[in-house]
């Protein structure tokens, strides 16, 4: 019995492992985004400015969520001369786009409500994350994985065991 006690700390262990790592990954993955969220009226916007630099990264990525999802709204992407670069109506909760980085300077997500309730909406922008900063939420869940499979085959061979010990 003490066997698989010790079995059940190491797996319990790797779970937490993978737990800790998947906060982290979601913790770099979004420390490069803004964040900006507001009701959102007729006729007005909801605008996040954020400062790109085309030197480190080549595009960029934006995403908006609305909450009880209604129609007429608009995202648009202003390039750091007010020129739109990018323009997309939303037609799901949850919308991800992308966009090139052309000059460094001050790009803005503009959330335009077209509709006449007002909505609340979440919007975000941001440098598209390198592949390394991705891979680190891909190893977490992996690790997850095998301590889940491993909280499984622990308690299959727990209650072996048990068995055993009856006989």
């Amino acid at each position: 019995m003490q066997k698989s006690g010790i079995l059940f700390v190491i797996v319990g262990s790797i779970v937490g492992v993978g737990i800790i790592l998947s906060f982290y990954g979601n913790q770099v993955i979004f420390e490069d985004l803004i964040k900006g969220e507001g009701q959102v009226k007729f006729g007005e916007n909801l605008i996040i400015p954020v400062e790109l630099d085309n030197t480190e990264t080549q595009t960029g990525i934006y995403a908006v969520q609305i909450i009880n999802f209604k129609e007429g709204i608009t995202a648009k992407i202003l390039d750091p001369f007010d020129k739109e670069i990018e323009s997309q109506l939303i037609d799901e909760e949850v919308f991800e786009g992308r966009f090139n980085i052309a000059v460094s300077g001050i790009y803005k997500l503009v959330i335009e409500n077209t509709d006449e309730k007002e909505i609340k909406i979440f919007g975000v922008i941001g440098p598209e994350p390198d592949a390394g900063k991705k891979s680190l939420g891909f190893i977490s869940l992996y690790i997850l994985i095998i301590g889940l499979i491993g909280m499984v085959g622990v308690a299959i061979y727990a209650i072996k065991n048990r068995k055993k010990s009856f006989s």
